[in-house]
């Protein structure tokens, strides 16, 4: 079985950038960076159809284990 090494990072933001908030991604993970690439923009759409209008929502695939093969920090 090959590792999950790729993981989502969704944030939703008010218009001014100043108050954030984590948002749980689908607890879907991937094994190929495009993968999630492909699956972001989805992400991204139903995120905001749970937020106020006016939200800024921004997400980034991210590796979850190093070229090093130590684990990195998620988010």
């Amino acid at each position: 079985m090959t590792a999950v090494l790729v993981a989502l990072h969704l944030v939703a933001c008010q218009p001014d950038l100043l108050i954030c908030q984590d948002l749980s991604a689908s607890k879907e993970q991937w094994h190929d960076m495009g993968d999630c690439e492909a699956a972001r923009e989805t992400e991204m759409q139903q995120a905001k159809a749970l937020l106020p209008e006016d939200a800024v929502v921004m997400s980034r695939c991210r590796y979850r284990i190093g070229r090093d093969r130590r684990s990195l920090q998620i988010f």
